[in-house]
């Protein structure tokens, strides 16, 4: 390739482009790809340093020798080079940092100053945050990995105007750390935590009041055992847990509107759930999780772990929540026994606009799932043998289908109430034989159908 330079030859035509133009190709090119472009001529020397999006990954820089330090020059060039425009989308990904060398607060100093808009960092080794970034007036996104690192905030340290997503990982806050940075960010419309700690007082109050929320999203939090978390938002459209703590946790969720999806998977320890059902807190899971789904009724589209329907399970006669009046699409995964069996059609038959259901049959917690194994469970009341019509639900699916008893007792139920379906779907557990799975199919189709249009897959 030609192009112009101090001799006067006639350049080629990219070299005609505007200056913007070209350092919006340069930019679209791979990093090691974009440096070398200043090879081309002296009029492209600092055209690759002119982008103010950049994307700087240690990654990248394979086959190189002495990778770390070249890429630490780099990043040094590209955030603190002169007469340049302001870089104002970052992503920082340094897999092999020594926090001894303080670049890394060297580098958040200048790209504060820099007005940058979206910041993504994830250094490996914990680092020392300004104080500043939580004050910085031009951040709209910020992405912070930070591999354990403390975050101690004073009360009224946050303040960032203009964030509206805020995604943390692996992140410790220390007493009401969490709390101060989530109320410093007024307009905030995203929050994801993943795999962050709080610590600190043995009882804990984090309260989220932002009316500008509309995701939020907890994976696998690790929050104190009396924390309550408060949130009061209208705007929310999608709330994700994943984590400890969702049943044996006083969760306050106050959502004033409507919700389009809720996904609810708890993480539990086996041995510890049966010790604590031992010393009498049963109860306590089953009305924490009523509380908290009550707080989504309005939802249309749910999610609900095994983990969730076992927690119901301990109060079959006292589970606390209205009809979900919009829900329509229903996700669960489920032990095969009557007390599973009895809360999910407790959950169908409060959905009465319910279109779709999806079955999982979990096998993974062998101790306490089947009905033998939990004769200390409450006796839930016989819904299966009662005829309760339900007029819209179109679609099921079972997955995973071991053929026991309640099992068998849910698909007879369905079979016989749910008057508009037109698929049901049933796929096998691996473990079962030829001749069994005939004969069950047999047994299956023999069932009294309150659907006349119903289509029946048994594969």
């Amino acid at each position: 390739m030609r192009c112009s330079d101090d001799s006067g030859q006639r350049g080629t035509r990219i070299n005609d482009l505007p200056e913007d133009i070209l350092c919006s190709i340069v930019s679209q090119l791979p990093l090691q790809d974009r440096v070398t472009t200043s090879l081309v001529c002296r009029a492209w020397r600092r055209l690759w340093l002119s982008s103010s999006n950049w994307r700087l990954e240690l990654q990248d820089f394979r086959g190189v020798s002495n990778k770390k330090q070249k890429f630490e020059e780099l990043v040094d060039r590209v955030i603190f080079f002169p007469d340049r425009p302001h870089i104002h989308h970052l992503k920082l990904v340094h897999t092999d940092y020594n926090r001894s060398s303080q670049k890394a607060s060297l580098w958040i100093e200048s790209l504060l100053n820099q007005q940058i808009l979206h910041l993504d960092l994830n250094i490996m080794d914990p680092i020392p945050l300004p104080l500043s970034l939580f004050r910085c007036d031009t951040l709209v996104e910020l992405r912070l990995c930070l591999h354990c690192d403390i975050i101690s905030l004073p009360p009224n340290a946050v303040l960032l105007p203009r964030l509206k997503v805020l995604s943390l990982q692996k992140a410790r806050f220390i007493g009401d750390s969490l709390e101060s940075l989530i109320n410093g960010c007024t307009i905030l419309v995203t929050l994801k935590l993943r795999e962050c700690v709080v610590v600190g007082p043995e009882f804990l109050d984090i309260t989220i009041p932002q009316t500008t929320l509309q995701e939020v999203i907890l994976d696998k939090c690790h929050f104190l055992l009396d924390t309550k978390l408060h949130m009061s938002t209208v705007n929310l459209t999608t709330f994700r847990y994943k984590g400890l703590n969702l049943g044996d946790s006083m969760h306050y969720l106050s959502v004033q509107t409507s919700v389009e999806m809720v996904q609810l998977e708890p993480v539990e320890f086996h041995n510890v759930y049966s010790y604590s059902r031992r010393l009498g807190f049963s109860g306590t899971y089953g009305q924490n999780m009523s509380r908290t789904l009550a707080s989504f009724c309005n939802t249309k589209y749910m999610i609900l772990s095994d983990w969730c329907i076992e927690y119901l399970t301990n109060v079959p006669n006292a589970m606390r929540f209205p009809q979900f009046m919009r829900l329509e699409s229903l996700r669960l995964s489920m032990w095969p026994n009557g007390g599973h069996v009895y809360v999910t059609t407790y959950l169908v038959l409060f959905s009465p606009l319910l279109r779709f259901l999806s079955l999982r049959i979990s096998k993974a917690h062998r101790e306490g799932m089947a009905d033998d194994d939990r004769l200390d469970y409450p006796h839930p009341p016989d819904l299966l043998s009662t005829e309760m019509i339900h007029n819209n639900l179109k679609k099921v699916e079972i997955k995973k289908y071991g053929v026991l008893n309640a099992e068998l007792d849910l698909i007879k139920f369905l079979l016989r109430n749910a008057v508009s379906l037109e698929k049901l779907s049933i796929k096998w557990c691996a473990r079962i034989g030829a001749s069994r799975r005939k004969s069950l199919r047999n047994t299956i189709r023999s069932y009294p159908l309150a659907s006349q249009n119903l289509e029946l897959y048994i594969y």
